[in-house]
């Protein structure tokens, strides 16, 4: 059962972490309408199959990425919710040692069959 609309930002997270392209596109509300942009300038999309092409290459990275959510701020409408959370990001290299880093999370998700997914999720790291 889903525990508001931060869980979405935990379960993107987890999907990241396993680089399990099927769970991250998971995340998303169905249909084409949906968006995601990440830190870097090349890391947009918007639709189902620019979505799945980004994710899957971001996944064939050699590390792995993760965030956890420490203060997350939801500003709920009805079936849609808009959420922002600062995070501590982790990338975890194949070879070699964590490397910790601010994150921050946003979005629109809506409530779909009880879990909350992402209509348009922003990844960023914010400057020091």
């Amino acid at each position: 059962m889903s525990q508001g609309p931060a869980q979405a930002v935990r379960d993107l997270s987890e999907a990241f972490a396993a680089r399990d392209l099927n769970a991250a596109l998971a995340c998303f509300a169905p249909g084409d309408d949906i968006g995601y942009a990440g830190s870097e300038r090349s890391e947009s999309a918007v639709g189902r199959a620019e979505l799945t092409a980004l994710l899957g290459e971001v996944f064939l990275r050699t590390e792995a990425y993760a965030w956890h959510a420490h203060d997350v701020t939801v500003h709920t409408f009805g079936d849609r919710a808009y959420v922002f959370a600062d995070a501590d990001g982790i990338a975890r290299p194949d070879d070699g040692a964590d490397e910790n880093f601010p994150y921050r999370v946003s979005g629109l998700v809506e409530q779909v069959e009880g879990r909350w997914l992402w209509r348009h999720c922003q990844g960023s790291e914010p400057s020091t």
